[in-house]
């Protein structure tokens, strides 16, 4: 013959499982829940840092492109002015000719 006590020890344990079921069930809901808004604030902050990192990467290209051409318009400015200081040494020798031809002239 089945015991009492044998007969309700596995439906207590029955009993307590079930009643369980809904506190797990709601955990279960709330963890979701934090995971689903913890992956939203993830994916935000990663939207975010990729525009910031592609408009840094930009910007540094930008910068790049600008000091080369920053380089070439120094390299040209002093190409010209040595142009322009040998101009300038040409203008006054040629100036100091011709004011030594009109004084002889006179």
């Amino acid at each position: 013959m089945i015991s009492l006590k044998s007969t309700l020890t596995p439906l207590f344990i029955l009993l307590c499982l079930m009643t369980s079921i809904p506190v797990l069930a709601k955990d279960v809901a709330l963890e979701q829940a934090s995971v689903t808004a913890a992956r939203q604030d993830y994916d935000q902050a990663k939207t975010a840092y990729d525009d910031v990192s592609y408009a840094v990467n930009s910007q540094e290209s930008r910068i790049k492109d600008e000091q080369a051409r920053l380089k070439e318009l120094q390299d040209e400015q002093a190409a010209k002015k040595v142009k322009l200081t040998n101009a300038k040494a040409l203008l006054e020798k040629k100036q100091k000719l011709l004011d030594r031809a009109w004084d002889s002239s006179k």
